[in-house]
């Protein structure tokens, strides 16, 4: 039986396709699309540069076409594979998995791996994607996890102020709504700067023709302590209102062996706020 597709409708699953192909078909920087055949349906992978391998997998209702301003600050040092996970909006398969999600998700990591590189990648995870990675199972196509705001960890703080901007989002989508939701997901100190009217006009568009999902539940401890023999780095935002440092930091000592990164003036949305996190936190792994 097949899953019900993301979309509100045919219009609206094109309307989204379409903004991630004009996007990605403007992004001057050499890159190249990849459709591979999964598990979980048809992924879509877009690849650019030349070195280590780095996967990108982007957060909740995010996906490579509004990545670009951040695997770009990757890209002098890395090949990077941005990744489109399925049931999320993008250009993957429309169908989220259905029992057991996470654990699907962790299989599908290694099919893409498996299709995209010869040699081993560092995965790295935005919120919901950092989940997903820690799904995966560990092994020699894995060299290393950077996990940003993760999910997998701890349940997400939510809080009346969310509620307040998300559902007039979700009910009545605007533009100013939008940008309302993402500066609540930013740190307040630093924002969005030039990156704020792009992905407002994405959250827009998610909100009008896509079914959001919700944050995922931790991972068993089990799951996560296998990872703790692989290098792994593990930040989020100082002023990150769903996975503050205080909350994720005793899971991420005590099952990864790892201590938290909390990065100062940043929020949720640290690698859009700051392209130049996800370098320096590539730079802490190597070190």
């Amino acid at each position: 039986m097949t899953s019900p597709t993301i979309y509100t409708s045919p219009a609206g699953e094109r309307r989204v396709r379409d903004w991630c192909r004009d996007r990605l078909g403007s992004w001057t920087t050499r890159h190249r699309m990849r459709t591979l055949q999964t598990s979980l349906g048809d992924a879509t992978v877009v690849i650019a540069g030349r070195g280590p391998c780095v996967l990108l997998l982007p957060g909740t209702n995010f996906c490579a076409a509004t990545l670009l301003e951040v695997a770009d600050a990757l890209l002098p040092d890395h090949q990077v594979i941005m990744a489109d996970l399925p049931g999320q909006p993008g250009l993957s398969a429309p169908q989220r998995p259905g029992k057991e999600r996470l654990a699907a998700y962790g299989h599908w990591v290694a099919e893409v791996v498996g299709q995209v590189s010869a040699e081993p990648v560092v995965v790295v995870g935005h919120s919901l994607g950092a989940a997903v990675a820690l799904a995966a199972h560990p092994g020699p196509q894995i060299s290393g996890l950077v996990l940003v705001s993760p999910a997998g960890l701890s349940r997400a703080r939510l809080t009346p102020v969310l509620l307040g901007v998300t559902l007039p989002w979700l009910a009545a989508p605007t533009s100013e709504r939008s940008k309302a939701l993402l500066r609540y997901m930013s740190g307040q100190s630093r924002g969005l700067t030039g990156a704020e009217h792009m992905l407002a006009e994405w959250m827009t568009l998610v909100a009008r023709h896509s079914r959001t999902s919700l944050a995922p539940s931790p991972l068993p401890e089990p799951i996560v302590r296998h990872w703790k023999g692989t290098p792994v780095v593990v930040a989020t935002g100082a002023e990150d209102r769903f996975y503050p440092p205080a909350c994720i930091g005793r899971s991420a000592r005590a099952l990864l062996g790892a201590d938290v990164v909390a990065v100062p003036g940043l929020g949720h949305l640290g690698p859009h706020e700051d392209p130049a996190l996800l370098p320096a936190l590539l730079g802490r792994m190597r070190a």
